[in-house]
């Protein structure tokens, strides 16, 4: 306990600071034309002259907000923010939350013009004379003073964000000389109502977690919007402002509580409710509903890795600015409404299929995924994978970040090899150079010299080859290519292949937008100087491609050749309404029309007596199975309507597998195309079909 000469001490040296103060209040004043008694001439015109270089312009930005990513239907998948704010305008706060904030902190503010002399020498007095402590700052004030910190803030500037928050010493009074003349500026600027409206916008509501401007506190809190604020929320949020670390209500719910009674009080007090209003309010607690507002893709539950693939795309594309950093910052703080091609029921129905075939926790560790596009326009539709989403360090083999649908650009794996879902590029180079559907080959396995294969337009890359079939074909002498296809014998495409320039295949692939799941180019050489989609047994599928990437080639065949990039986004707009520019799915006639309808129909073939018999959809489809050999492990089934692509992947991400030797829970023993991947595929594809309109089916051509 202070002595009372130690009392009379602190009192003489609060009155000098109080000296300091008017000083400092004698060159506002000075500045503004109002005289101010005791301040001589000379150190007048010196005030003036210092109060006339600061500057004059208050360097107003677009405050951070939280940007949304939506489904097609408009429900929102997830949200992103530096810090959690939706601006709305002036008439959607209530005049409760307008009047709280007023009372507690500035009553007089539709008095004065932006700087409050009386309230500073109110305020001075009340600190020398009291142990309590008043702050002199008008709203306006406030609002510069928030200003200046946000942008601070914003550029990582710690030394300017300290200077705009000082409130001691020779600093302290130069912020407060700063304040004062920019908040003059706005006074003349704006209205009011439009500084009410802009504080009520930028303040700080919780201290942590991240929650900026009423209407994100109004939902945190309590769940509803700013417009709905009673007496009692509104006193709470208005309180809270002075200090959001100490006042938050979820930390410190007693101090919140005792904090809102005294704006209730000022609101009480300077008119703003009655007696009855202040009674009824001061008897509720806070009565908190807590509202959490998910930060990033981790949130988005079933559709993170869509979430995080929309994501990456946001970063990457130059549509969305010069360089990563700058994409990353739209992203968090731009108020973005991000439209998606997502397909929620279908997101659901494919969800549950691939976690319901292999489980997350099962026992075999295997991925399995399933990604659908839209053919003729690359829209995404639905994309999911047996894993549990998350953005940070994975906790064991049900968890990872990596999305196996799409290639390593995108946060993906390296691609997986596709297997004999490769063969419609073959099939479709067999129609371009004239053979045909019913043409024969000899399926006979044999040996194919190096010197056999064909490349014009490409480096070469025959060399000797001894092809065989997989267990689930019975193949031999001479089939059609239809045949061949139906059954997906290996022997009879590799007899195919060899009648056909290998560059022409890898081109078809390439107009299709297949890349390597690494993303380099097909035709890229290794360093050793082979280009793997040039060699013979790439015909097997033995080139690694991203799920996605497959879905979206065989969207293609689906709209007789049109290929169009796949594509996530449909429209994104800024915090103002204005529509961006947004990746184009680039849709071109890619293959020749003929040459798609045959491939088309061929692959409608496999249902009847093929390697997809039984997978069969109820409506007109055609499909592939994709089958690696045993030692690599990786299968996949590809299948399409005229309305749906889906591409379906099982395989180890982390390394090849033969999964007779080492596999366990849902995946073991001999896995083949159509053994897990197909009736993943089947599943999806019944339902989803049902949601879409025009598979009206794949006619031979010519028929």
């Amino acid at each position: 306990m202070l002595t009372g000469e130690a009392k009379r001490s602190e009192r003489v040296s609060a009155f000098m600071q109080f000296v300091a103060v008017s000083c400092a209040a004698g060159i506002m004043a000075a500045g503004l034309a109002i005289p101010f008694v005791g301040f001589g001439a000379a150190s007048a015109e010196a005030g003036v002259d210092v109060f006339n270089a600061l500057p004059a312009e208050l360097d107003e930005r677009p405050l951070a907000e939280q940007s949304r990513m939506l489904a097609a239907d408009g429900s929102e998948i997830a949200t992103f923010y530096w810090q959690n704010r939706q601006e709305v305008g002036f008439d959607d706060i209530s005049q409760e939350m307008k009047e709280a904030t007023v009372a507690v902190e500035d009553y007089r503010f539709y008095e004065h013009e932006g700087v409050d002399i009386q309230g500073i020498t109110r305020a001075a007095v009340n600190n020398v004379v009291s142990d309590s402590t008043q702050g002199g700052s008008t709203l306006t004030q406030q609002y510069v003073k928030n200003v200046l910190a946000q942008n601070a803030y914003a550029e990582g500037d710690e030394q300017a964000y300290s200077e705009a928050i000082q409130s001691t010493g020779g600093e302290g009074y130069a912020r407060k000389a700063r304040e004062v003349k920019l908040s003059v500026a706005l006074e003349n600027q704006y209205s009011k109502d439009e500084i009410l409206h802009r504080y009520l916008n930028i303040n700080n509501y919780s201290g942590s977690p991240n929650v900026y401007g009423v209407e994100a506190a109004a939902q945190r809190y309590w769940g509803v919007p700013a417009s709905k604020l009673n007496i009692q929320q509104s006193a709470t949020l208005a309180g809270i402002v002075q200090n959001p670390w100490a006042f938050n209500p979820e930390r410190h719910p007693d101090r919140t509580l005792e904090r809102r009674n005294t704006v209730l009080a000022l609101m009480h007090q300077h008119g703003f409710i009655d007696d009855a209003q202040y009674q009824e309010a001061r008897q509720t607690g806070l009565d908190l509903d807590i509202h959490e507002t998910g930060n990033g893709c981790a949130a988005a539950g079933n559709q993170a890795y869509f979430c995080d693939y929309v994501q990456r795309i946001i970063e990457t594309d130059e549509s969305f600015g010069r360089d990563k950093d700058e994409r990353q910052q739209l992203l968090r703080r731009g108020g973005l409404t991000i439209r998606t091609s997502l397909d929620p029921d279908i997101q659901n129905i494919s969800n549950r299929a691939v976690k319901d075939r292999v489980p997350v926790d099962d026992a075999s560790h295997a991925g399995h995924t399933a990604v659908t596009v839209e053919p003729g326009t690359g829209r995404v539709i639905a994309m999911a994978q047996n894993r549990e989403y998350t953005a940070g360090e994975a906790e064991g083999s049900a968890q990872t970040q990596i999305n196996y649908n799409v290639g390593r650009k995108l946060n993906g794996a390296n691609g997986f090899q596709v297997g004999s879902t490769w063969k419609p590029f073959v099939l479709a180079q067999w129609l371009k150079e004239g053979h045909g559907l019913d043409e024969t080959v000899d399926s006979t396995r044999r040996s194919y010299p190096a010197d056999s294969w064909s490349y014009d337009g490409c480096p070469s890359m025959g060399g000797e080859w001894n092809p065989h079939n997989a267990e689930d074909t019975d193949a031999g002498g001479a089939m059609s290519a239809l045949q061949a296809t139906r059954t997906s014998a290996n022997t009879g495409y590799a007899a195919m292949g060899n009648q056909l320039n290998m560059c022409g295949i890898m081109k078809n692939a390439q107009s299709l937008g297949i890349d390597y799941g690494s993303g380099t180019p097909l035709d890229a050489a290794r360093d050793d100087g082979y280009i793997p989609a040039l060699g013979p047994a790439s015909i097997l599928g033995t080139v690694q491609v991203a799920p996605i990437d497959m879905a979206a080639a065989y969207a293609a065949f689906a709209a007789d050749g049109k290929y169009c990039r796949p594509t996530p986004i449909d429209s994104v707009t800024n915090a103002d309404g204005d529509e961006l520019d947004v990746p184009s799915a680039d849709c071109e006639q890619a293959l020749d029309k003929e040459a798609a309808q045959g491939v088309a129909y061929a692959m409608s073939q496999t249902f009847k007596g093929g390697t997809t018999k039984g997978l069969e959809i109820g409506a007109p489809a055609a499909a592939k199975t994709g089958t690696t050999n045993f030692e690599v492990g990786s299968t996949s089934f590809g299948g399409y309507t005229r309305s749906l692509s889906t591409y379906v992947w099982t395989g180890d991400p982390e390394r090849n597998r033969d999964w007779r030797k080492d596999g366990a829970g849902a995946v073991q023993g001999e896995i083949f195309g159509a053994t897990i991947s197909g009736p993943t595929w089947k599943t999806i594809m019944s339902k989803a079909v049902r949601h879409t309109d025009g598979n009206t089916g794949f006619p031979e051509p010519g028929s």
